[in-house]
């Protein structure tokens, strides 16, 4: 299938981010209830890396309107793409196509109301992002099957995702404890 390299190449760093972003938040957020720190700059640090999680995660899953979104890789192939997209996605994973537009909607909605708007009153939960995060290496998958290895020098996300954590867990541990001695110096 051919498909627009242009739109690729923003594409797969953009998931590659929110992937960031995300284990960043739950080591941060980790480290912040393990240590039960008090800390309005790390509260909102840890927050932000959500936020951003959530923004980057609906450029490319969210709104096809967002010319990142995954549906945008193959004009001229569109339906044939989608149909890969959604097959395999229902296939390879626990989603139906109910439970994925339900899904959507709800971080459409945190993203919407919340993370790059306010909604007044914005009321909802935040959304469990461990399906985005299965969306997203869902699509590592998908994408590599779609363009073939040859073109992707890259190693796959889960591999990249799972070195970062193990150089940011001791950081994030070794920054806040230190954050938490350094405000008990200050009390």
């Amino acid at each position: 299938m051919e498909y627009d390299e242009n739109i690729f190449t923003e594409q797969f760093p953009i998931v590659k981010s929110f992937l960031y972003h995300l284990t960043c938040y739950r080591e941060l957020h980790h480290a912040y209830q393990h240590l039960k720190l008090k800390s309005e700059f790390w509260t909102r640090t840890i927050d932000a890396h959500l936020l951003q999680a959530c923004i980057l995660w609906c450029m490319v899953f969210g709104s096809q309107g967002n010319p990142t979104h995954w549906k945008n890789l193959c004009d001229q192939e569109r339906i044939a793409l989608e149909n890969s997209f959604r097959e395999s996605l229902f296939k390879k994973t626990e989603f139906t196509q109910e439970n994925w537009n339900m899904y959507w909607k709800d971080m459409q909605d945190f993203r919407n109301g919340y993370a790059a708007h306010r909604a007044l009153n914005y009321s909802k939960p935040v959304p469990d992002f461990k399906p985005a995060e299965t969306i997203a290496y869902f699509y590592d998958e998908w994408i590599r099957e779609l363009i073939g290895t040859d073109s992707l020098d890259v190693l796959p996300l889960k591999e990249s995702v799972s070195l970062m954590q193990k150089e940011l867990r001791p950081l994030a541990m070794h920054y806040l404890f230190e954050t938490k001695l350094i405000m008990r110096h200050t009390e």
